[in-house]
């Protein structure tokens, strides 16, 4: 019952992180895209709290799946490899090219590219899809340190998360700085950290969440993080860049006491079902429900962010149930034997 229990939990927070991530790309990760929201408008506020954990707990969550089926002995790296380019690499391909060509054809749009530069989004960056290439190489070095035992105990984690937290922060400055973020690797070193915290939520929770001292703990930290982004809004300048810069060791024991919620919620479970199907689809929904709503002639701001917040959620769960019953098109736009 408690497995169980706990499944639902983290299923419900995947689907809190899912939604989280579509109403952040509605409004927005500056002025000058999604809604156009500049400040110092409520919703460029609440996008500095998303911003803070979507991506992080999105993360953490796919290191908790992971922990629950790790690497195994019998299998080797280029099985493994394989499985994750295909549930990874193969819908980064199919639906980018998908999305590209949209948005270079309709009206309306954010960000159109240039035809010539489309073989850049397979190798560089590209707009959502950049989270895809990060996360397989993520579980690349997941596997080598497994396969190598260097995080078998709590001990060995703390190390690895250490080492994690240092690429983290020097993940674009000095000598980076220089180098092209081929595959997304900043992005990578960016959420490695999250994707250990998940591991060792699920790997070592009776050492971390067994005494009373280590909760408090945390929560003071986690408690620290809504200062910073405090910081961060009221703040601009060198204290917000400070802020943001200690971000990951608040947002760990934040992870770590979210990852040990016991609460669930049905509809969240449900969405989180979904999520990945969301996550690579909701791009279409975002830019499509602002444009329709505009087409209508309806410019108020509310019903904009609850509209393209719905057909961005809702459109990739058909989308979902249509591609299923293709095999090859399961395969390539949702990653799914």
């Amino acid at each position: 019952m408690a497995n169980a229990e706990k499944n639902l939990s983290v299923e419900t927070l995947r689907g809190i992180a899912i939604l989280l991530v579509v109403v952040g790309h509605v409004i927005g990760s500056g002025p000058g895209g999604g809604m156009k929201i500049d400040f110092p408008h409520p919703l460029r506020y609440f996008y500095v709290w998303i911003d803070y954990i979507q991506m992080p707990l999105f993360t953490a969550i796919a290191g908790w799946v992971y922990a629950l089926k790790p690497f195994s002995a019998s299998s080797g790296f280029g099985s493994f490899v394989r499985k994750k380019a295909l549930r990874l690499l193969v819908p980064m391909a199919a639906v980018g090219t998908l999305y590209f060509l949209v948005q270079y054809l309709m009206p309306g749009t954010n960000n159109k590219g240039e035809l010539s530069q489309l073989w850049r989004i397979y190798i560089f960056p590209y707009t959502i899809y950049w989270y895809l290439p990060s996360l397989f190489l993520i579980f690349v070095v997941q596997w080598l340190i497994d396969s190598r035992k260097w995080m078998d105990t709590l001990a060995k984690w703390s190390i690895c998360c250490v080492v994690a937290l240092v690429f983290s922060r020097i993940n674009d400055v000095w000598v980076l700085h220089e180098v092209p973020n081929l595959f997304s690797f900043k992005g990578a070193l960016g959420q490695l950290p999250y994707f250990f915290v998940g591991v060792a939520a699920c790997r070592f929770a009776a050492s971390l969440y067994g005494r009373a001292g280590v909760r408090r703990a945390m929560l003071a930290v986690a408690l620290l993080g809504i200062v910073l982004i405090q910081i961060v809004w009221f703040c601009p300048g060198k204290y917000a860049s400070l802020s943001m810069l200690l971000y990951p060791v608040t947002l760990i024991p934040a992870l770590f006491l979210l990852l040990a919620l016991k609460w669930h919620n049905r509809f969240f479970v449900w969405i989180g079902g979904y999520a990945y199907s969301i996550y690579l689809f909701h791009g279409f929904g975002t830019s499509g429900g602002r444009i329709v709503m505009k087409m209508m002639g309806i410019d108020a701001v509310v019903p904009i962010l609850l509209s393209a917040t719905f057909i961005a959620a809702i459109g990739p769960v058909l989308a979902d149930k249509l591609l299923g019953r293709s095999r090859i098109l399961r395969i390539l736009f949702l990653g799914k034997k």
